[in-house]
């Protein structure tokens, strides 16, 4: 069949067509429409995985309690409110993806629900919550997607200043007014009586032995709370971290520019908080490159003051 047969059938085809109410498409568009739709659907629950599944969740948790570790002491109270808070977002929306590179963009207001009796760490109270925008993108190793947040400073900085006072946390589980409850919550006149115990055999004095004499322990040195700068000391790893860290005085200074900056860092606009973010790398630099204890110290006093200007002239 030639050419002009087949444009003839073809046209018999379409006239036909019309005369019924249809329409032909064109044969090689019949199924690029719906291959593109099932290929957003994936994307789009890509994106959907990425910014809300209790994995992200966890991850942007671990991220909020790892900067506020770095900027307090060690401590088994922290590590057990890190152990038992909860946390959850509230409207998560993908707001960009790169299926490219599979960079997502995620914004939401995250919520930390804190343990009973952790409350008196953090000023009274139980949920701490902050609008954040999260970025998630695949590992370098190709383990999975890791996660950077901005907007959780409020949220750090209460965790970084969490302080019990001295009193241990009750973590879930561990009542003792629960427990004395449930040991005197005994009905006695339904209670069967209970034999007493047979009386035990006598046992032969033992024979007194002279003890020698033992010397005195000494008590361990201790390191008091004002030794302790806000970075944890088992990771310090850089020069001047090993000097501030084996100094009373550097490690007060240290506490007193880490309280300066996440407490700006809280009351900031966007704008400032982004200088004061910006800055605090170069401030770190300084201080490394400081060949003594007078240098780290001015170094400090530098950055309280340059802190305070960035808030009074950007806030």
């Amino acid at each position: 069949m030639d050419r002009r047969s087949i444009w003839a059938l073809t046209g018999v085809a379409a006239v036909a067509a019309a005369a019924l109410g249809y329409s032909l498409p064109p044969a090689e568009e019949t199924r690029e429409p719906a291959r593109k739709v099932e290929v957003a659907e994936v994307q789009d629950q890509a994106g959907q995985r990425a910014c809300a599944s209790a994995a992200a969740y966890n991850q942007l948790k671990q991220a909020m309690f790892s900067t506020a570790a770095q900027n307090r002491p060690a401590d088994s109270d922290f590590d057990a409110l890190a152990a038992s808070s909860v946390v959850r977002m509230e409207n998560p929306v993908v707001t960009s993806r790169d299926p490219a590179r599979n960079v997502t963009v995620c914004e939401g207001r995250i919520v930390l629900e804190v343990p009973p009796g952790a409350e008196r760490g953090l000023g009274g109270q139980r949920r701490l919550a902050a609008d954040i925008e999260y970025i998630a993108q695949p590992a370098a190793d190709g383990s999975g997607l890791v996660y950077r947040l901005t907007g959780a400073e409020p949220i750090v900085a209460r965790l970084a200043a969490f302080d019990l006072g001295g009193e241990p946390l009750q973590t879930p589980g561990e009542d003792p007014q629960v427990t004395e409850l449930a040991e005197n919550d005994v009905d006695t006149d339904d209670a069967e009586p209970v034999a007493a115990p047979p009386p035990p055999a006598r046992q032969p004095a033992p024979v007194a032995r002279p003890v020698p004499p033992q010397p005195k322990a000494q008590p361990a040195p201790t390191r008091t709370a004002s030794s302790n700068p806000s970075f944890n000391c088992r990771n310090a790893r850089t020069r001047s971290e090993r000097m501030v860290c084996s100094s009373d005085r550097l490690a007060a200074r240290d506490r007193a520019m880490s309280a300066r900056y996440f407490s700006a860092l809280s009351r900031a606009n966007p704008r400032a908080r982004r200088v004061l973010e910006q800055t605090r790398g170069r401030f770190l630099a300084y201080r490394e490159r400081c060949p003594d204890a007078e240098c780290i110290e001015e170094a400090y006093e530098g950055r309280m003051e340059e802190i305070d200007d960035i808030m009074e002239d950007l806030n």
